[in-house]
C-alpha cells in the first residue's frame, strides 16, 4: 500500500489516513494524527508523513491509548535544524520564535542549492529546511526573476525537533557560560547585576512558551542549576504556599535564598510585579520552613519578567 501511495504523493492523503484508521477502529484519533504528521503538499495534495502514520497506527493497534511520538525525528540527528540555531543571530533567532509561535516566514527559493553550499549562508539553511520537509509551503510569489515562499512549520513532530534542539543547544550554552558574578551578585544582594545579567541571558535565548511564568521559571531555574554550592528547589510547599524557587546551602550556618516570579503585561508593571513577588512572599511566610531548620541568613528575592527584560528587588 505504501509503495503504491508514494509513487504518486509521498505520502498519505486525508481519505487514505482516514481509511487506514477506520480499518483499525481508531477513527477517534484522527485530530491527533493531523496535528501531529499533517501539513506537506505535493503538487495539489496535501499529505501526512508516511514514515510517522504508519507507526503510530503499529502503535494504535497494539494500545488504543497510545500516545503519538516523534518518529520522523527519531530517524536522523537534524543536525539542519542545530545548526541553524548555533548559527543563529538576533534576526534568525526571532524568525525561530516566531515560526514556533505559529507564524511563517518568506524566503527567497534557491532550487540549484547542494549540500556543499547548505551553511553559505542563512537562506540556504533556510531553503535546505524547506526541502527536507522540515518547514511547509504557504504561499509563493515572484518578484522580477525570484520567486519567494512563505513557509511554516507543518505540525507538532516537526515542531517538537525544532524545541527539542533548542533545549539542547540552550543547556550547552548555560554550561559553557561563566555565572561565577551572576551567583556571587545573588549572594551579595547585587540586584543591578542579577537583572542585567537575567536580561543577557534572556536575549541569548530562543524562547517559545510566550513568555508564560513556567518558561521563567525553567529557564532560572536551569541557570541556578549549573552551581553545586546550593539545593535548588522548585515549588516545594513552606509556609502557606508554595515559592517559586528556594536555594540553601548544605550548612543552616549558611545562606538561605527564596525567589518569587512574576510576569508583567507591560515593561511599565515590572517594579510593581517585583513588589507584588515580595509581598507574598511575607504573607505566605514562605521563610517559616527555612527558620524552622535554623537558617538565619534568609534573602528574599521578587522578581519579574516583561518578554526579554527581568527586574529584581530584595528585602
Amino acid at each position: 500500500i505504501l509503495s503504491n501511495i508514494y509513487d504518486e504523493y509521498f505520502g498519505f492523503t486525508q481519505k487514505e489516513t482516514e481509511a487506514l484508521l477506520d480499518e483499525y477502529d481508531r477513527a477517534d484519533k484522527m485530530e491527533i494524527m493531523k496535528e501531529w504528521y499533517n501539513g506537506y503538499r505535493f503538487g495539489n495534495a496535501e499529505v501526512y508523513n508516511p514514515w510517522s502514520v504508519l507507526n503510530f497506527l503499529d502503535a494504535l493497534r497494539e494500545n488504543a491509548g497510545a500516545l503519538p511520538m516523534p518518529y520522523w525525528a527519531n530517524t536522523s540527528s537534524n543536525d539542519i535544524v542545530k545548526s541553524l540555531v548555533e548559527r543563529a543571530d538576533i534576526s534568525v533567532k526571532g524568525e525561530l520564535e516566531h515560526l514556533i509561535d505559529g507564524g511563517a516566514i518568506e524566503k527567497p527559493v534557491h532550487e540549484d542549492i547542494t549540500y556543499d553550499s547548505i551553511y553559505g549562508s542563512d537562506d540556504n539553511l533556510w531553503n535546505f529546511l524547506f526541502f527536507t520537509g522540515y518547514l511547509k509551503l504557504v504561499d509563493r510569489r515572484l518578484q522580477a526573476e525570484t520567486e519567494y515562499i512563505l513557509m511554516a512549520i507543518p505540525n507538532i513532530e516537526v515542531k517538537h525537533i525544532f524545541k527539542g534542539t533548542i533545549r539542547n543547544w540552550f543547556t550547552e550554552e548555560i554550561e559553557k557560560k561563566d555565572l561565577g558574578k551572576f551567583f556571587t551578585a545573588i549572594e551579595r544582594g547585587n540586584v543591578r547585576y542579577m537583572e542585567e545579567e537575567l536580561s543577557a541571558c534572556l536575549q541569548e535565548t530562543i524562547s517559545f512558551y510566550d513568555y508564560a511564568e513556567n518558561y521563567y521559571h525553567g529557564f532560572l531555574t536551569g541557570l541556578l542549576k549549573t552551581q553545586n554550592k546550593y539545593r535548588v528547589i522548585s515549588n516545594q510547599e513552606s509556609g502557606l504556599g508554595r515559592p517559586d524557587i528556594i536555594m540553601k546551602s548544605a550548612s543552616i550556618r549558611g545562606l538561605a535564598i527564596i525567589m518569587e516570579l512574576k510576569v508583567a503585561d507591560d515593561f511599565s508593571e515590572m517594579e510593581a510585579g517585583c513588589i507584588q513577588a515580595l509581598n507574598q512572599i511575607e504573607t505566605r511566610k514562605y521563610s517559616m520552613e527555612l527558620e524552622m531548620e535554623g537558617y538565619k541568613d534568609i534573602i528574599k528575592y521578587g522578581i519579574c519578567f516583561y518578554k526579554k527584560e527581568c527586574m529584581v528587588l530584595k528585602i
